[in-house]
């Protein structure tokens, strides 16, 4: 058995290697994962780690270099995804072998921080990773309006045009994205990958302005049967959000995210928000009849690689009794935790 990164010419060999992963929503797992070969632009041989046995690859784990917003810095993170062993050579520690050197790499390479979704905790946990719970909102519609509120009737709904709204919404993104800790910083060429990779696999984007500036935007698609929001910001005033997500919790004759067989009214009956920390927006949606329920996010797992590092680079300083994980728990707390699924690997 041998543990190395891809070769140049074995990328079919990998997306062979993946397309034993079942996955939901119609995805083959080639199919789900070539994508980011395409249109991720951090994707590289170098980053993707597999294990070889008698010439066939059969166990893999790859690398997204992404930076996370910690404190309002950027922090070189190293995020674990692509997981994935032959079912004939599970159980035999493979996959744990490939993610030790990868901690390796990843500890070489400057980062210090890892992140992974996971469902099997114990086995990341015996590897470093710690369980990050964040809280979303679920999202249900309980009643019509309280009120007709005056501050939202000059709010102009849209859908998102590129040419029109991508500029200022990237300026909402950066200002309502930069208090929560955990979210990505997006270059040019991320931003360019997210529309191409947020789809389950399509999107819908809408646009909310008013005297003719974007002041809030939403991102949603379909997973399981389920309407989720992949990512959203605002101005200060939370009504335009609102009355966004309000748009989007009512039935349409032509609804591009339904499944086959699904009817509108079902997909549009509630909605996950992959935060809950914005009371204007919860007091802005119960106005219109929309409640919104705590509900936590088991998937999140964090790994603190250089605490002495990231430490330096907010400007913090490490307790001397103090381990990488309470440190993290310190700077970046769970329940401040939020990560738009939106840039999910």
């Amino acid at each position: 058995m041998q543990i190395r990164t891809l070769e140049a010419g074995e990328r079919d060999a990998w997306l062979d290697l993946l397309n034993g992963w079942e996955l939901p929503d119609g995805w083959t797992g080639r199919d789900f994962f070539a994508r980011w070969i395409e249109f991720d632009p951090t994707w590289r041989d170098e980053n993707v780690w597999v294990a070889e046995d008698a010439g066939r690859l059969v166990s893999t784990v790859q690398v997204f270099p992404r930076d996370i917003q910690v404190l309002d810095r950027a922090v070189p993170t190293g995020g674990i995804g692509s997981v994935f062993t032959r079912e004939e050579h599970r159980r035999n520690g493979i996959a744990g072998s490939i993610l030790d050197e990868v901690l390796v790499s990843m500890r070489e390479r400057g980062m210090e921080l890892s992140l992974l979704f996971a469902t099997r905790f114990d086995f990341y946990r015996g590897h470093g990773w710690e369980c990050w719970k964040n809280q979303r909102a679920w999202l249900s519609r309980v009643g019509e309006a309280h009120r007709a509120g005056a501050e939202t009737e000059d709010i102009a709904v849209s859908c998102f045009e590129k040419a029109r709204d991508l500029a200022e919404a990237k300026v909402l993104h950066a200002e309502y994205s930069r208090s929560r800790s955990g979210t990505v910083i997006r270059d040019e060429a991320l931003w360019a990958a997210s529309f191409d990779l947020a789809g389950d696999p399509d999107e819908e984007m809408v646009v909310g302005r008013r005297g003719g500036a974007l002041v809030a935007y939403l991102r949603l698609t379909r997973m399981s049967g389920k309407l989720i929001a992949t990512e959203l910001a605002r101005s200060e005033d939370a009504e335009p959000l609102a009355a966004l997500i309000d748009d989007q919790l009512r039935a349409r004759e032509q609804d591009c995210l339904v499944a086959a067989g699904q009817p509108s009214e079902e997909l549009r009956a509630s909605m996950l928000l992959p935060c809950f920390d914005d009371l204007p927006l919860t007091v802005a949606l119960e106005r219109r009849g929309i409640t919104a329920s705590v509900v936590d996010d088991p998937e999140n797992m964090l790994q603190c690689l250089d605490a002495e590092a990231l430490a330096a680079r907010l400007d913090v300083s490490l307790r001397s009794d103090e381990t990488p994980i309470e440190f993290l728990m310190r700077v970046l707390p769970p329940e401040r935790f939020v990560f738009w699924p939106a840039d999910r690997f």
